[in-house]
């Protein structure tokens, strides 16, 4: 019996894979029989029945084979672990919203909601927030349903809602495990009553609190935290309290610091947190007056270290040579050789320069030789550029500067240039880094005085652009044979290209042979050909709302796509975003070609994102063409970017 029962499921599987070859096999020829009546010239009511009458055979079919290949998927959460299947559900939903979110959850089916109502740790994050509806009621149900569980409370209402409504927290002190208070408005003093009423946290290890700044000039905040009655915290975020001596509690273990300015005696206090990693200094608007010529002792810990002021060589000397991250403001290039020298394992480096940053015209003997463990670079402004600046003095600094960083560090692996000039010595040295694998550029002032060959950078993988046209002259320049992911947002202001040298701003179609992500925003048109990408799976097409231009270059991009699916094998996803008409007709017919008329080897379509809701009498073809199937609806000129206007702007409604 059991032999007959094996030898039936054998043939059975025989069968219904001999099946779905013979409904492939069929649908083929319904389909080259589609083209050949497409083919033929002129309007022929007949033969435009016949086509009709042929995708629906066709859609026949592909349901036919979907029914049969269709595998029904496991519900996961008979399968998966229950541990693994709460992880999962406490990523996959908003960590605020949680309530709402597994609340809709419990709805799919009974079995879903009684696992889900029975995993305590799910409903552990309590969320009082009066702007929140139902907001109690959400809380009561987590409290409840999370059983004995540690707790994340969110504190986000007025001190006299809370005097109403704390019984129902207060009562779960004892497993409170993460605490934030934001009442609105952000005010210290109620922050203090709140925290206050809670006799005894226990089991407390974080603590957040309102950031509300308050200015050194106004004097500290007067409340204190009293840590005596938290013995697990060990994480403290928000304004600092009033008397540092209690930031140094044993209770606090690690901590974040901006401070306005830096004094011996608050060195003295963070001092004593071995665990403080982030210390950020602010001393743009601090008196020369106070500022001590050194300090007694050192911050050790210390790992990432941001500074704005004045007195940088005299901040430098708090730090071990452990840090790892600077970022500082500089006005020579004296002081880079000084953080350079410092710190022997700093790997990343921000340099902030000054509005008159000079090179200081340092002997060669002081400049360093390689530094080999910086592998991120940033250099931008303090302000913003203006139109004051001496552009032969700051061009002549610049070009000093990048001359010597050629030298210094050769192993930067990411460089970010934001709001400063683009002088020549900038691309020498970006073309120099063999090791370079993401370039950031933002807004930079390009002043170049030559044209530049192309340069082939074997290990470039990203690239973000954004900027002037002029800027594109420089990018047009780069051969990147595995760069993987590229974005431009090309402004067309100051836009030079002129008939006889246009072509110098042209890419090469095999510049980015490894593209697999390109996102390009539009605000005017420019001369790029999109080129062969037989990688690339992801396309997103921004633009401008009040240039009617990028829509047209939007068309360009999916009419080639179209008229060329072989040389966009693996695209998969496109995303149009931007609220103004499109000729949906060449979307419509991008999607035909790709998803039904591609030949084996050619991915379909299988994501369409639009940032604006969509009619749903465009929806409908579009959701059935990514389906495989040939949709019922008007012929492609009614939703050509004409119609789409008339449509949308119908002067009769």
């Amino acid at each position: 019996m059991d032999l007959a029962m094996n030898n039936y499921t054998i043939a059975g599987e025989k069968t219904t894979s001999d099946l779905t070859v013979n409904l492939h096999a069929q649908r083929t020829k319904i389909l080259a029989r589609i083209r050949e009546n497409k083919d033929i010239p002129g309007t022929n009511l007949a033969n435009n029945d016949t086509i009709r009458r042929l995708e629906r055979e066709y859609n026949d079919v592909t349901d036919q084979i979907a029914q049969l290949e269709r595998q029904p998927s496991s519900d996961p959460m008979k399968v998966l672990p229950l541990d693994l299947w709460a992880d999962i559900i406490k990523e996959a939903v908003n960590k605020y919203s949680l309530v709402d979110d597994l609340l809709d959850l419990t709805t799919v089916s009974r079995h879903w909601c009684n696992t889900l109502m029975s995993l305590p740790t799910l409903w552990t994050t309590i969320v009082l927030d009066s702007t929140i509806g139902d907001y109690l009621a959400k809380a009561v149900i987590r409290l409840c349903l999370s059983r004995a569980c540690e707790l994340t409370v969110v504190i986000r209402i007025s001190f006299k809602i809370w005097r109403e409504v704390s019984p129902i927290i207060l009562a779960e002190s004892g497993r409170i495990g993460s605490l934030r208070i934001y009442p609105p408005p952000s005010n210290l003093a109620e922050c203090e009553k709140i925290l206050t009423d809670f006799e005894c946290l226990p089991v407390l290890k974080t603590l957040r609190l309102s950031n509300t700044y308050a200015s050194p000039h106004d004097g500290p905040p007067l409340w204190i935290i009293e840590f005596e009655k938290m013995p697990l915290l060990n994480e403290i975020e928000g304004s600092i309290p009033g008397h540092l001596e209690h930031l140094c509690s044993r209770f606090v273990k690690s901590r974040q610091f901006i401070l306005p300015m830096i004094t011996q005696d608050i060195v003295n206090v963070c001092a004593k947190l071995p665990n403080l990693v982030d210390l950020s200094i602010h001393e743009e608007d601090v008196s020369l007056d106070y500022w001590p010529k050194r300090f007694e002792s050192a911050l050790l810990s210390v790992r990432r270290f941001t500074y704005y002021g004045m007195a940088m060589e005299r901040t430098l000397t708090l730090l071990g040579p452990n840090v790892s991250s600077v970022t500082v403001e500089v006005s020579d290039f004296r002081q880079v050789l000084n953080l350079l020298g410092h710190f022997p394992r700093l790997y990343e480096l921000t340099l902030l320069l000054s509005r008159s940053f000079r090179y200081g015209g340092v002997s060669n003997e002081a400049i360093p030789t390689v530094h080999p463990a910086i592998e991120n670079l940033s250099i931008r402004p303090v302000y913003y550029q203006t139109d004051n600046i001496d552009y032969e003095e700051a061009v002549a600094s610049l070009g000093s500067l990048y001359q010597a960083l050629a030298d210094i560090l050769p192993y930067v692996e990411s460089i970010h240039l934001n709001d400063t000039l683009f002088v020549d010595a900038t691309w020498s040295y970006i073309s120099s880094l063999k090791h370079l694998q993401k370039i950031f550029y933002s807004n930079c002032t390009l002043h170049l005085s030559q044209q530049y060959s192309i340069v082939t950078m074997e290990s470039l993988s990203r690239i973000t652009w954004s900027g002037l046209s002029d800027s594109f002259a420089i990018f047009s320049r780069i051969i990147g044979p595995d760069l993987r992911n590229l974005y431009m947002n090309i402004n067309p202001d100051g836009w030079i290209a002129k008939e006889n040298n246009e072509t110098s701003y042209l890419i090469s179609d095999d510049a980015f042979p490894s593209l697999a992500s390109l996102s390009l925003w539009l605000t005017k048109s420019f001369p790029w050909s999109i080129g062969i990408h037989k990688n690339l799976r992801e396309l997103i097409l921004s633009h401008d709302f009040q240039d009617m231009n990028p829509l047209m270059t939007r068309n360009d991009i999916l009419e080639t796509i179209l008229m060329r699916p072989r040389d966009f094998p693996a695209l998969e996803t496109v995303e149009l975003t931007g609220g103004l008409p499109f000729e949906y007709d060449i979307l419509l017919l991008m999607l035909e070609r790709k998803n039904i008329y591609a030949q084996p080897g050619i991915s379909p379509i299988k994501k369409l994102i639009w940032g604006i809701p969509v009619l749903y009498h465009l929806l409908y073809p579009v959701t059935t063409l990514m389906r495989g199937l040939f949709p019922d609806r008007e012929p492609n000129v009614a939703y050509s970017l004409e119609a789409v206007r008339q449509r949308i702007f119908d002067e009769s409604s």
